[in-house]
């Protein structure tokens, strides 16, 4: 996840990256790209800076500095970031991006995604969206049964249950029973308080979707546009899967700039980052990921801790401090 493992002396050759890469000949594409640069910047690495106005640097002086190829890797996610933020991309932005990523040998799946894009092949980009992300990377994609699922219902049977299941119905439906205070109660209320249909009920969430309803429920941020920036913000900041990044970047395309279709919500896209506070309050959510001592995309069985207080496992997550 950008710039959660760079250190703050780093911060003035990353800036200036990203101001070679992604502001053009005239300027910034949108505003929303300095102003949320400024916002992560100041928040994640203690650096202030005004992005207008930032001396660029040249790719092979990056190269030089940045030996590591995850901390180059980090830099990419963030160029790819700045090109997700404009609507349309512009090929100017991303040809420069293209270059930048080349030079510093990355290649990734949020490029991939870009290019679908902005060659405006939205079936194409949500099919690898939901595909190699953090959803897809929870589907037995090896398994044959849902492969003739794709066949036959499509995109949707990544995160949507297509076929009624009602063992794994009465798997979710049975946190009603577990205990005040616990987690899985909280999930279940969750559900209830949106009037969410459990996973195994045709036309909700299937399982992979939903795993991501429990870190919701742990960090407490909701479903609005900006709680699931902020949800995918956090995992793509405390899992080092390639998925959740690109779980993160495609919550950017559909909930601020729209240029992403989701499967699982109704088309539409709001400027949420742009309001006041609100670049702020993503920021922390990252920065919240970064301190976490936990993956929560993998590696934790949430029916295994139902039982457990949610405030006890919000502690053992080092969240409560």
């Amino acid at each position: 996840m950008f710039l959660v493992h760079n250190s703050p002396q780093q911060a003035p050759l990353l800036a200036a990256a990203i101001a070679g890469a992604c502001r053009l000949e005239g300027g910034w594409p949108t505003p929303l790209q300095p102003q949320l640069l400024e916002v992560l910047f100041e928040n994640l690495l203690g650096y202030k800076a005004d992005f207008d106005t930032l001396a660029p640097a040249r790719a092979d002086d990056v190269v030089a500095a940045l030996p590591s190829p995850e901390q180059r890797h980090e830099l990419v996610e963030l160029m790819v970031l700045m090109e997700l933020l404009c609507r349309p991309i512009p090929a100017p932005l991303r040809e420069s991006v293209e270059r930048w990523a080349a030079d510093l040998g990355v290649d990734d799946n949020g490029l991939l995604l870009v290019r679908d894009l902005a060659a405006d092949a939205k079936a194409r980009a949500t099919a690898d969206f939901y595909r190699l992300n953090w959803i897809g990377d929870g589907d037995p994609q090896d398994d044959p049964h849902f492969q003739e699922l794709l066949a036959h219902y499509g995109t949707a049977a990544y995160a949507l249950t297509v076929e009624a299941d009602p063992a794994i119905s009465a798997r979710w439906q049975a946190l009603a029973n577990c205990p005040a205070g616990s987690l899985g109660l909280a999930l279940h209320g969750f559900y209830q308080e949106r009037g969410f249909s459990l996973p195994g009920v045709v036309g909700a969430g299937n399982e992979a979707l939903a795993h991501h309803d429990w870190i919701h429920v742990i960090t407490g941020y909701g479903t609005t546009p900006l709680g699931e920036m902020q949800v995918t913000g956090f995992m793509a900041a405390a899992s080092p899967t390639a998925g959740a990044m690109l779980g993160f970047l495609g919550a950017v395309c559909i909930f601020e700039t729209g240029l992403l279709r989701s499967v699982v919500v109704k088309p539409a896209h709001h400027t949420s980052l742009a309001d006041a506070g609100t670049a702020e309050q993503l920021a922390a959510a990252i920065a919240r990921g970064s301190r976490c001592k936990v993956d929560p995309l993998v590696g934790i069985d949430y029916f295994s801790i139902a039982n457990q207080p949610l405030e006890t496992i919000r502690h053992d997550w080092g969240l409560l401090d």
